[in-house]
Order: structure tokens, then sequence, then C-alpha cells
């Protein structure tokens, strides 16, 4: 069955379809927030249908952050409640029968890429000067000039607050290098000779995992952390594998 609406037609399966509402791709990623990456890599690996919503004023979404998520007229916000709201809702698909300790274990590096890895995206892309000219034209392409350097050098500053109120800000540049490389030795060496963070096939963890590499490998810009990476051939081939996997129209 099909409904007219306006100009378009649309199938009752389009009505019903989960919507997920993310900001649109940049850098060559298929999101340049972590958070809305791993949304949509947990979907994809769980093969569940969604619809991709654009989101460009996040202060519009139910807590003022992407990604929120509408299944069926219910709004879920945060990505940590997303996924557990699908999971529930559809069995934990990638749980692949693991274990209380490998779950523990995923659970644990889940929080520190998001609570400390995380921090050392945001200041490379947001707060060195080499970066923020690359930030401010990729992410507020849509704005003009000379409008698009003051919402920037607003955005900015509250970057810079949430930062400094984080801890993160708080430290010189060297510190914060030199944490986020602690971070990737910790990836390397649990991934270590294995083809997947859940073992020998993709498991929940890898689609925060996948977010956070793709995140500091792809973006072109000036990043000792990039730089770090970039010379582990471990994380490099992962990186090469999931995206192939999981967001083929973003593989080179």
């Amino acid at each position: 069955m099909t409904i007219a609406t306006g100009y378009k037609i649309k199938t009752l399966k389009d009505f019903f379809m989960l919507e997920l509402h993310q900001f649109a791709p940049h850098f060559g990623l298929p999101n340049a927030s972590p958070f809305c990456m791993k949304v949509e890599a947990f979907m994809r690996l769980a093969g569940i249908e969604y619809k991709s919503v654009k989101v460009t004023d996040p202060a519009k979404g139910p807590n003022g952050k992407a990604p929120w998520m509408v299944d069926n007229g219910e709004t879920i916000p945060d990505s940590r409640f997303i996924i557990e709201y699908l999971n529930r809702k559809h069995g934990y698909p990638l749980r692949n029968d693991l274990g209380k300790e490998q779950l523990a274990l995923h659970h644990t590096i889940t929080r520190m890429l998001d609570e400390s890895t995380y921090w050392g995206v945001v200041f490379e892309r947001w707060v060195l000067k080499e970066n923020a000219a690359l930030t401010r034209d990729a992410l507020l392409e849509s704005i003009p000039n000379p409008l698009r350097k003051l919402v920037f050098t607003l955005a900015q500053r509250s970057v810079k607050s949430a930062l400094h109120g984080q801890g993160t800000g708080r430290l010189s540049s060297e510190e914060i290098v030199t944490l986020a490389k602690h971070d990737i030795d910790a990836l390397s060496d649990l991934l270590a000779d294995k083809p997947y963070f859940g073992g020998d096939k993709p498991a929940e963890i890898d689609a925060t995992t996948i977010a956070y590499i793709a995140n500091f490998i792809t973006p072109k810009m000036s990043s000792k952390i990039r730089d770090y990476i970039c010379d582990d051939d471990n994380l490099v081939a992962y990186n090469e594998r999931m995206m192939k996997e999981v967001f083929p129209e973003f593989s080179a």
C-alpha cells in the first residue's frame, strides 16, 4: 500500500521505519561524530533497517545533542541508550554469546573511548590552529562567510569550555597526545591478532572501536595522534577491513 504525501509517494513501511537523526558525513567519514557513527555501525552490523535523517541543529534534539532515534513515535536520545534500546528490542544481536568477562572488558573499552579518547579528537579538531579552519569550513559549509566565522568562534568557545570542565583542556597538547597514545596502545594490544575486537566475527564493541579508529585515521589533518595510530599496522588493517564491511561507500 502506498500513500501520497505532497510530491512524494511513500509506503507504509517508510512511515514506520526507524529514524536515526545524525549529522551529515564529513571528512570522508560516514559521520565526524563517533557517537553518531557507532550507532549507525551497530545497526548495520546487526542488520537493523533504518532511515538516516540529517541533523543541522542538534539543539532541536531531546537532549540538545546528536544522535537521537525515533522508533514508531518514541524518541530515544544518547548513543548509549539508543544501542541499549535496540539490544532489548532485537535480542542483543551482536553479543555473540560472549561471557561476562568479555562483556565487562568491552564495556570498559567503550567507556575509555567515550570518556577519554574522544576528547583527544575534540582537541585536535577544534583547538589546534592548524585544524580549526578545516573543521569550521567542513562542519559549517552551509553557512556563508563571514557568518560562518562568527558561528564557529562561538562554537569553539563552547568546546573549549567543555574541554576545560572535563579536564583535558587544562593539559598541554603534549600531555593530551600522550594520554591518547596510551588508549591507542591499549586498543592495539587488546585486538592483537584477532580480526575483530569481538573475536572471529564483529561484536557490539566493534561498532564503537571502528567509529573512533576511523575518526582518527580518515580526516587529513595535522595530528600527532593520527600519525601515531597510522604507524600501528594492526589498527590500520582493522580500519580498512571494518570500513569495507560496514561502510563500503566510504571505503577507499
